[in-house]
């Protein structure tokens, strides 16, 4: 079920309309229908393996939560020295650990079985046949469940934290599954924690209508950056990629500047509507975006996409890596025998390569995607330790300049599956094909596309906020007025947007692939 189809909305309206004529006490519940109703849409055997997802967690959870509360309450009863207690909350610690070892193991084997067994097998085949074996060809026809990467996300995290006592366990299965199957989030996130999530869905919301209001904005928003803009941009995109070896000169820079926006307006467009539509519930979502594109370096860039992503790998994966055991003997090692400079560059290194790389595979079972993550692990590091202090000299605009231009990039090792084709593009792109700067067939498509360009470019700068902060200053005292702007303004979005969605075949968002 699509976020920007017609059945979404009905689904939504009835899942808003029963959420608030029951009782409060019961809303939660109304919500667990309409999650399963929401995930059953993609298929019953999809569910049932988000179902054995949760079921595994949960027990793995609430055993950690029975030997953390037997320890407190071993601890509690006075009977035992220090020495004792030292004792016992370290065979209690590596209790949970175990559970959580075994909890971790099993989630991320089903994550790799469902999405990554087909390129493991193929990768395996392309090896045995540079080696001259022979091998079957079948490869495994399996479904990989929507949202999988996602909710897998959220209970890893869900288990760390009830391992380190952060949180308690959940000991209601279907308050549990509520989390787990949030529908707003579950597809492409934000990847919610427990601690911040969970709490909410459980209180008992009453009607806001400023929850409505807002809610209904944030939806139309995102409508508007998925239909009117990454759907058109789609079909320019589209028509370069799918046939590159037609054109020539500038229009790969123009399709590479195109699809990265594409990119952002389709994902920031579904956290819109994922944020809308728990803010109908009285819910709020975690930010996904934070206006990436007006980055000047790439951690900065990194902050401010996908946000919620950052967060997780940085907390779960690059904190523990750095302060590892064998993080820290490497950093002593490596101090000793080549300096403290190499040493610091050694130790930083291992865990942001460790990150990126497996940011890569998260994002997808392909090649390119490793890739991709290890372009970004590199290219942060490079700057960390060598381009760091020479781009701070630079004035802020060409800062932007150089962060966009390996942005953009990085987006073609992201779009192409086939790596020969990205590399061919790659080269068309750096006119290494001997080819002049423009053809008549790219000033056609230009021109055809002028006017969606020009928006583009418009909308790529600060010229729109500015506008409407002008206009909100000039009718300042007018409230009956500025209303009436307003409403205008959304009433013509919600138009535009309802005309692209009639008219629109089915394109799922970029992301629902991961």
């Amino acid at each position: 079920m699509s976020y920007t189809s017609s059945t979404y909305l009905f689904f939504l309206a009835a899942v808003f309309f029963v959420y608030y004529i029951i009782r409060p006490k019961y809303r939660m519940y109304v919500l667990l229908v309409a999650n399963i109703l929401f995930y059953l849409a993609a298929g019953w055997d999809q569910f049932l393996v988000l179902l054995l997802a949760a079921a595994v967690s949960y027990a793995a959870a609430n055993k950690m939560g029975d030997l953390h509360a037997a320890f407190k309450e071993k601890k509690k009863q006075g009977d035992l020295d220090r020495k004792q207690i030292k004792q016992l909350k370290e065979e209690n610690k590596q209790q949970r650990k175990r559970i959580l070892i075994r909890g971790l193991i099993l989630n991320i084997g089903i994550l790799i079985v469902f999405k990554y067994t087909n390129f493991l097998l193929g990768s395996a085949y392309s090896i045995l046949d540079l080696l001259g074996i022979g091998h079957g060809t079948q490869l495994f026809r399996l479904i990989m469940p929507l949202g999988i990467s996602f909710f897998t996300f959220q209970i890893l995290s869900y288990m760390i934290d009830v391992y380190k006592g952060k949180v308690e366990p959940q000991r209601n299965f279907l308050k549990y599954l509520l989390y787990i199957s949030f529908f707003p989030s579950v597809v492409q996130g934000p990847i919610p924690r427990y601690a911040d999530l969970g709490t909410q869905l459980y209180e008992e919301h009453k009607f806001e209508y400023d929850n409505l209001r807002d809610g209904c904005i944030l939806i139309l928003w995102g409508f508007a950056k998925k239909l009117i803009l990454a759907e058109r941009l789609g079909t320019f995109v589209e028509q370069i990629y799918g046939n590159y070896t037609m054109y020539t000169g500038v229009i790969f820079l123009v399709a590479t500047a195109a699809f990265s926006i594409q990119i952002y307006a389709d994902f920031s467009g579904c956290m819109d509507i994922a944020s809308g539509t728990a803010r109908l519930f009285g819910i709020r979502l975690a930010p996904n975006f934070l206006r990436p594109y007006f980055s000047k370096t790439m951690p900065e860039f990194w902050r401010r996409w996908h946000v919620t992503l950052g967060n997780w790998f940085k907390d779960y994966v690059f904190y523990p890596i750095s302060i590892s055991k064998f993080s820290l003997d490497l950093n002593k090692k490596a101090r000793k025998r080549f300096g403290n400079e190499v040493g610091r560059i050694v130790s930083s290194s291992i865990p942001i390569l460790a990150v990126w790389l497996l940011t890569g595979i998260w994002h997808g079972a392909s090649w390119n995607f490793v890739f991709w993550g290890l372009y970004y692990g590199i290219l942060l590091l490079i700057e960390k330790f060598v381009l760091g202090k020479y781009l701070k000299k630079l004035p802020g605009v060409f800062q932007h300049i150089y962060c966009m231009f390996f942005v953009m990039l990085g987006w073609n090792l992201f779009v192409f599956d086939d790596m020969s084709a990205g590399i061919s593009f790659a080269r068309a792109l750096f006119g290494t094909y001997g080819a002049g700067f423009c053809s008549r067939e790219t000033l056609y498509l230009l021109y055809n596309n002028a006017v969606l360009m020009v928006l583009l470019i418009l909308g790529s700068t600060q010229l729109p906020a500015r506008a409407g902060n002008w206009i909100c200053a000039k009718l300042r005292g007018k409230e009956t007025i500025l209303t009436i702007v307003k409403n205008v303004f959304y009433v013509g979005i919600f138009l535009l947007s309802v005309a692209w969605l009639v008219d629109a075949s089915y394109n799922p968002f970029l992301y629902f692939r991961f």
